[in-house]
């Protein structure tokens, strides 16, 4: 069987809380004592290899970022790297793959054609720009940083607000909340092979907010897999169909590209890479405790790990797939046949929160 590569990429958001009960729903009233803070940088130097300071606001109100921009080499290098320090970290707990975190994958070039493209939460508005409105929250500082193998000239905004609380999808979130991100980079995957995306922070509830693929292999087969989760050690649950299913597509994508504010396809090149996001900012997963979220490489069609086809219970049996191009598999189970070994990237960002019978 020849080698093949499938890069998994999968963004999920978290919020961390100390000090305030649960989730509310409705609208935040405007008061004297908000603020806003706006900083850009014009056709500024970065040098190779260097981490770069892109901004830094000094220990104050808590607040969150609420818009980043980037172009120039920052945004015309595949390896640009981002960092951000919340509270005076001296390790960014945010550090990340810019065009990953903006549900891009595939090499940049491979999807100019499709320019220029935008949503309520990123977007790629030109050739060598990019821009997200992720909420990134902080108790009183923030730093960000870049680094990029390639020196060359940039351009930076970014923008956010002080003593506002913090709201997504409607819910005002607690105090204190912090954006984690999980990573799996460059993992091998035989077919069949799990790849945890996310193990969320033990005893803290949250929110899987995005969640980003990459995946390059020999044909598009791989995508016959479905996503799972396991929340608070209840039953798995299963969060799609099928790979495409997960993006809100079918057919192996069969239409193309695609740019919405659910969810999009941004890239899809022969003979199987295709890169796409997932926002759950308005079918919200809540966990309590715990979450663990799951991809596979490939799918089976029986067994107990299999994905089902038809409805059951929580905790009861049910019933499996049956696909085509199957062979006999290890210990006699079918095995759906085509997905290869697969080289996986995953992004998982996670809001974080404490317990929310902690607070009350």
């Amino acid at each position: 069987m020849s080698a093949m590569k499938c890069i998994v990429a999968l963004l999920v958001v978290a919020y961390a809380v100390d000090g305030i009960s649960g989730l509310q729903a409705g609208p935040v009233i405007l008061n004297p004592s908000m603020t806003s803070f706006s900083s850009a940088i014009k056709g500024g130097h970065i040098a190779a290899n260097v981490e770069t300071e892109l901004f830094a606001l000094p220990a104050g109100e808590a607040g969150f970022i609420t818009e980043q921009w980037f172009t120039g080499e920052l945004a015309h290098s595949d390896d640009t790297r981002i960092r951000i320090y919340i509270d005076n970290e001296t390790t960014a707990s945010l550090d990340f793959n810019l065009f990953l975190a903006h549900g891009v994958g595939c090499p940049i070039a491979g999807d100019v054609p499709d320019l220029p493209w935008q949503t309520r939460r990123i977007a790629r508005e030109a050739d060598g720009s990019v821009y997200n409105t992720y909420r990134i929250p902080f108790s009183s500082s923030v730093r960000i940083t870049a680094e990029i193998p390639v020196a060359g000239a940039f351009w930076y905004i970014v923008r956010g607000l002080r003593s506002v609380p913090l709201t997504v999808g409607g819910f005002q979130m607690p105090y204190d909340t912090r954006l984690r991100l999980y990573k799996v980079e460059n993992v091998v995957l035989q077919p069949l092979d799990f790849v945890t995306a996310a193990t969320t922070t033990p005893g803290r509830g949250g929110w899987l907010y995005q969640v980003t693929l990459h995946a390059n292999s020999t044909d598009f087969t791989y995508l016959e897999a479905c996503f799972r989760v396991d929340i608070d050690g209840r039953p798995t649950q299963f969060l799609s169909s099928g790979t495409e299913d997960f993006f809100l597509s079918a057919y192996y994508f069969n239409k193309g590209l695609f740019h919405g504010d659910h969810s999009g396809l941004t890239c899809k090149q022969s003979p199987g890479q295709m890169s796409a996001y997932k926002f759950f900012e308005d079918d919200p997963v809540l966990f309590g405790k715990s979450l663990k979220l799951q991809w596979r490489c490939g799918e089976s069609s029986q067994g107990a790990d299999g994905c089902p086809n038809s409805f059951h219970p929580p905790g009861s049996e049910y019933h499996h797939s049956k696909m085509r191009y199957e062979v006999d598999g290890k210990h006699g189970e079918k095995q759906k046949v085509g997905a290869h070994p697969t080289t996986a990237t995953l992004y998982t960002w996670v809001y974080e929160y404490e317990p929310i019978e902690e607070h009350n």
